[in-house]
C-alpha cells in the first residue's frame, strides 16, 4: 500500500512538474531589467493576435504629439493668492466637457509657458482632438479636485495645433 502511495505521489509531481529535472536558467546581468531575462511562456500567439511589438495605429502618434501651447497669467486683483502651491492644466473636449489630459506642475512662476498634449491623456490612446477648453487651477492643496480657495482660470474652443493660448487665473473656488 504504502508503494502505490509513493508511485502515485511520484506521478502526480511528474504530471505538474514536469522540467523538474531542467537546470536553472543563469540569473539576469546585474545591469540588465528582470523584464529583460524574462521569455514568453509560449512561442506562438492565439491566431489573430496583433503582434505584441507592433506599432502603434495610425493617427495614435499624430495624436500623441498633437499639443495646445501658451502662456498662463494671473488677473491682477488676484496675484497675492497666487504664491505657492500646484498648477493643474487640464485639457476638456469642447463639445463634451471629458478630460482628456492633465498636466501637474509645481514650482512655477508667473507667467507661466505651458505645453499639453496627447502625451499627458489621462487613458492611454485618447485622441487629442478639439476644439478643447484649456483650464488652468492652481490648488493651493496640491489634490487635484478642486477646492476652496484655488483660483482657476479657462480658454474656451481651442484648436489643437495652437502656440498662442492664453489662461488667466481669474476665479476663485468658494
Amino acid at each position: 500500500m504504502r508503494d502505490a502511495r509513493l508511485a502515485f505521489v511520484a506521478c502526480l509531481f511528474a504530471a505538474i512538474l514536469p522540467s523538474c529535472g531542467e537546470k536553472p536558467g543563469p540569473p539576469p546581468d546585474a545591469g540588465s531589467s528582470p523584464a529583460s531575462s524574462l521569455r514568453p511562456l509560449t512561442s506562438s500567439l492565439p491566431p489573430g493576435h496583433p503582434p505584441v511589438d507592433a506599432a502603434p495605429p495610425p493617427g495614435a502618434a499624430a495624436s500623441d504629439t498633437a499639443s495646445i501651447a501658451g502662456t498662463i497669467t494671473v488677473a491682477p486683483n488676484l496675484r497675492s493668492r497666487a504664491a505657492g502651491g500646484v498648477l493643474f492644466v487640464i485639457a476638456r473636449s469642447a463639445a463634451d466637457h471629458r478630460i482628456l489630459a492633465v498636466r501637474r506642475e509645481d514650482n512655477v512662476t508667473f507667467p507661466f509657458k505651458f505645453r499639453i498634449s496627447g502625451q499627458d491623456a489621462m487613458i492611454a490612446g485618447t485622441a487629442f482632438a478639439g476644439p478643447l477648453d484649456v483650464t488652468a487651477r492652481l490648488s493651493k492643496s496640491g489634490d487635484a479636485a478642486a477646492a476652496t480657495g484655488d483660483i482657476e482660470g479657462t480658454a474656451r474652443g481651442l484648436r489643437v495645433g495652437a502656440e498662442d493660448a492664453k489662461v488667466t487665473l481669474d476665479t476663485v473656488h468658494e
